[in-house]
């Protein structure tokens, strides 16, 4: 099934802070969507800490870009219909996405 929200979250050298952002949008009230950790060629290596989270959370490397790369990276991988992104040191409320859908088929 296609989800509604793509999440994208780009990440250089965050590692200990990535996890908590996932968990963030695991936590959602809101069920349709994919999170898409772009790694842009971060030396802490984040691709076992990701790896554990499963599905729906899928795992991108790239050669380092920048965030603007990483997000156009990730748009470019995204299947959903509305395109989201985190910071990988940051977090969302629990009905963020909820909201933000709600709203956008509202207008």
């Amino acid at each position: 099934m296609t989800p509604r929200v793509s999440v994208i979250i780009p990440t250089y050298n965050n590692a200990h802070f990535i996890a908590q952002a996932i968990e963030s949008v695991l936590a959602q009230s809101f069920d349709s969507y994919e999170v898409i950790v772009i790694d842009d060629g971060s030396t802490d290596d984040p691709h076992e800490l990701v790896g554990r989270f499963g599905a729906p959370v899928r795992y991108e490397k790239q050669a380092n870009a920048g965030v603007s790369g990483a997000r156009n990276h990730g748009i470019n991988v995204a299947r959903g219909d509305l395109v989201v992104f985190l910071d990988a040191d940051d977090t969302f409320y629990p009905d963020k996405l909820a909201r933000q859908s709600a709203m956008f088929d509202a207008d």
